[in-house]
């Protein structure tokens, strides 16, 4: 294709050409990552001294690995792309309680009410954040590993020290003394952090957390299935993470900071394209095309009306968004109301004229930037003026309390509360016992 579409097969708006180019920078970019894992995997790592007493250092050097890199990278890799695939393009709305209906028969559909077009923006979101879990932790690893030159556990049988060496009084061994294979003792110097720990990681629990998103895992039901089955890829992650053990590739540390490393490339990557697993009402549908030159702001995927979401409802906002006036008596709404949107809330359920429901969230013309009066009130030099601001109260408020105000607030005045006006009428009220 010698030029740029006029619009994209996601949405039905048209297609500027800078939207293209930011995802076509996220493909690049991490493109540019896995060559630069190359780059720096043929640079010769820092080697630290040694001492050849060291026992830790002594154990036999393995073969045949447990959990070779391309066994490692099927697992962390591919098997998470295609359980992302499969999900998002077949099983995705499958068991929904509101299919849309075929105008034309008047059945319902199987497919269940995501189109096809919202599904493949779902692989899209899941397959780019796989990749950026992975390739942070590609780079972050070999850097640190490059950098630190920290020699694996078995560094002297892969050394083969010359007949007759010891260490240097006062001081260590280093590298000159070996007489073993160059490109086996090359990768020696590189234990920490472990590159199996962190790209399986990075990989699984980009995967469990996406399954968290899909499952509603932080709803309020509580189903221990759910829970089983997003641990599973942990499980996995673990078992590849202790095999580096096992073949005495790493050091128990070296295992573990590369597990957390992995964990926290997942937890970047994945909410670059998903929505927070605090918010299950949102049921872990990738967020819209991103928009340059716009006011950013954060658009929950309405679930169909007719279908079931009593556990994945947020109380507290439906409360507040139930009246457009705050309740006087309710602090708590006092001070949500003026970081609520106006009651025209252009975030609405969108039903295409096939029955289908849309999650693109480009269906909605205008409706995934912030107002503009929300705009203007957070930068008041936009429209000239100045508009009055309001100290927000910190403090906390106990339900308790409130329940006992609204209760005396509620009650008939009795006489042990209304106050006497003058002298007389204290001297002829009934003395009270406390």
């Amino acid at each position: 294709m010698d030029r740029i579409p006029s619009k994209l097969p996601f949405t039905k708006r048209p297609l500027r050409p800078r939207i293209v180019i930011s995802y076509i920078f996220d493909y690049v970019i991490l493109v540019i990552c896995i060559g630069g894992f190359f780059i720096l995997d043929s640079i010769e790592p820092y080697h630290q001294h040694f001492s050849l007493e060291n026992r830790t250092l002594w154990y036999p050097y393995a073969t045949h690995e447990r959990v070779p890199m391309p066994m490692a990278l099927c697992i962390s890799g591919v098997a998470p792309l295609l359980i992302i695939a499969v999900y998002t393009l077949f099983v995705d709305g499958l068991f929904s309680h509101s299919k849309p209906v075929d105008p034309k028969t008047g059945k319902r559909k199987l497919t269940g009410p995501y189109r096809f077009k919202d599904r493949l923006w779902e692989f899209n979101c899941g397959f780019l954040g796989l990749l950026l879990s992975q390739g942070l932790a590609f780079v972050i690893t070999q850097c640190l590993k490059t950098a630190c030159g920290k020699p694996r556990p078995d560094l002297i049988d892969r050394c083969q020290p010359r007949p007759g060496s010891v260490d240097a009084f006062p001081g260590l061994s280093n590298y000159t003394i070996c007489t073993g294979d160059k490109t086996i003792l090359k990768d020696g110097f590189r234990s920490w952090p472990s590159g199996h720990s962190s790209s399986s990681f990075a990989g699984l629990f980009y995967l469990t957390l996406w399954l968290c998103g899909k499952l509603h895992f932080m709803d309020n039901r509580g189903e221990v299935w759910k829970a089983l089955l997003i641990m599973t890829p942990c499980l996995a992650a673990t078992l590849v993470a202790v095999s580096r053990i096992m073949d005495a590739r790493h050091h128990p540390f070296d295992v573990i900071t590369g597990s957390l490393l992995g964990i926290v490339c997942a937890i970047i990557s994945y909410r670059q394209y998903f929505p927070s697993l605090a918010e299950p009402w949102k049921k872990g549908r990738a967020y819209s095309i991103r928009t340059w030159g716009k006011d950013p702001t954060e658009v929950p995927h309405c679930a169909p009306v007719t279908e079931s979401t009593a556990a994945l409802r947020n109380p507290e906002q439906e409360r507040l968004n139930s009246s457009s006036a705050p309740d006087a008596a309710d602090p708590t709404q006092l001070r949500a109301s003026r970081y609520m949107p106006p009651a025209n809330n252009p975030f609405a359920t969108v039903h295409d004229d096939d029955g289908n429901w849309s999650s693109s969230s480009e269906d909605v013309a205008n409706g995934y930037e912030m107002q503009q009066g929300y705009t203007r009130t957070q930068n008041p030099a936009m429209g000239g003026g100045q508009l009055p601001r309001y100290e927000t109260d910190t403090a906390y408020h106990s339900q308790l309390q409130r329940s006992e105000s609204e209760y005396s607030a509620a009650r008939p005045p009795t006489a042990s509360t209304i106050r006497p006006t003058n002298e007389r009428e204290l001297t002829d009220m009934p003395a009270r016992r406390f």
